[in-house]
């Protein structure tokens, strides 16, 4: 046990209450990935491995879409980080190699073309004999290659793109040769493929980077299908509706954006319905206590009395909403999770990057003052906005603020 997991416990802290509780593992792989990344940053990443230990390997994957893609700034594309990968396999490693290799070998192999390709370059050791057999380019081969870490693997050569991490990166492909070696060997000649496509010949190894932006795609483009279907907006995506919502809507029609997310989004559970947390319906009270404190589960603490009026319209409505057309409330609420997706990914314009709270917050206040809007439009009736809001619905009235909006500015 590290000094630092042994002080956390001596001082009571969230982690050593954790391991604690007797139902740890059923709770912990009840718990969402959003969750269980939320809780793994509290404790903090690099103490808690008996945590991830437990962690399902669905899980695990779903956690990795979330913590390992990251953009410098809002609305921009997400990146690989390579440094925060190379974290996670000295966390996994504590575990001991068979689980680091199992638990990779799970993972998809374009995302393992990818991990592999940011830490570790890989050159085919036939080529590069082919490439030495001029004495001028063996030179500059030897001066190149001796500047780095390295390690020969069967017909392959494994040099470190960064001194931090090598040795958790080596250790895992060793692990994964003694595990998976043919999962391996297909990861590896996809990264070498990938290495060698911009070199022609010894004097140009220094560009062999070049070759590896086609990998990001491949792995970008497979984590934002795979994050579609639970309902993630892609930046891209994000983006394009924003600039499309900039346009005030002549009437209520779903955007090609929108529609294209919807037909992607696999079936789900209302939101705030019974059956909409697994860790509400599983864990045990203390853990969901700790939970709760870790912010890693939401929780409302506020007498009724004490809760925002923002948005009142627009809650007032959606409330009404649910007892005239249960299946309309459920594609509202859907559609308001859509929206504080698209301003997580897409927003530019804001500061920084929003929070999921924050997001939806905003989601509400915009929806609130378009639906006023849309009230004006359809005329004062009876039940007014309840009907505007079954028009119009929250995309719609999303569209009618964000543009009115943009125009005013």
């Amino acid at each position: 046990m590290s000094s630092s997991l042994l002080r956390r416990r001596m001082d009571g802290g969230l982690l050593g209450r954790l391991l604690d509780e007797p139902e740890l593992a059923p709770s912990l792989r009840a718990l969402p990935a959003p969750a269980l990344r939320q809780l793994i940053l509290r404790v903090g990443l690099e103490d808690a491995g008996e945590l991830i230990a437990l962690a399902s390997l669905e899980q695990l994957r779903d956690v990795f879409d979330e913590d390992l893609w990251r953009s410098a700034h809002p609305g921009e594309d997400e990146a690989f980080d390579a440094s925060r990968f190379a974290i996670w396999l000295e966390v996994l490693l504590e575990g001991g190699e068979a689980l680091v290799a199992d638990r990779l070998a799970g993972m998809s192999e374009d995302f393992l073309v990818l991990a592999v390709s940011q830490l570790v370059r890989v050159l085919d050791v036939e080529l590069l004999t082919i490439w030495a057999s001029d004495p001028r380019d063996a030179e500059r081969l030897d001066r190149i290659l001796d500047a780095q870490l390295q390690q020969e693997l069967d017909q392959y050569l494994l040099l470190s793109r960064h001194e931090t991490g090598w040795d958790a990166a080596l250790t895992a492909l060793l692990a994964l040769d003694q595990q998976h070696p043919q999962l391996l060997r297909a990861v590896l000649d996809r990264c070498a493929a990938a290495t060698h496509e911009e070199v022609g010949n010894a004097r140009m190894l220094s560009s062999v980077l070049e070759g590896e932006e086609l990998v990001l795609e491949d792995a970008r483009a497979e984590r934002e299908s795979r994050r579609a279907e639970r309902g993630y907006v892609s930046p891209a995506d994000a983006r394009a509706f924003l600039a499309l919502a900039r346009t005030v809507p002549r009437q209520p029609e779903t955007d090609p954006i929108t529609r294209a997310h919807f037909r992607e989004l696999e079936p789900s559970v209302v939101p705030g319905s019974s059956e909409a947390s697994p860790a509400a319906r599983s864990s045990p009270v203390p853990l969901r206590r700790l939970l709760l404190e870790a912010g890693a589960e939401p929780g409302d603490r506020t007498a009724p009395s004490e809760r925002p009026t923002a948005a009142a319209l627009f809650r007032q409505a959606l409330e009404e909403l649910l007892d005239v057309d249960p299946d309309a409330h459920q594609r509202v609420i859907e559609e308001l999770a859509y929206l504080a997706n698209v301003l997580v990914a897409g927003d530019a314009s804001a500061a920084r990057t929003w929070r999921p709270v924050e997001a939806a917050e905003r989601v509400l206040e915009l929806c609130d003052e378009g639906l006023r809007s849309a009230v004006g439009r359809d005329g004062s009736r009876a039940f007014a906005a309840r009907d505007a809001l079954l028009r119009w619905g929250a995309v719609g009235a999303f569209r009618l603020a964000w543009a009115s909006r943009a125009g005013s500015g």
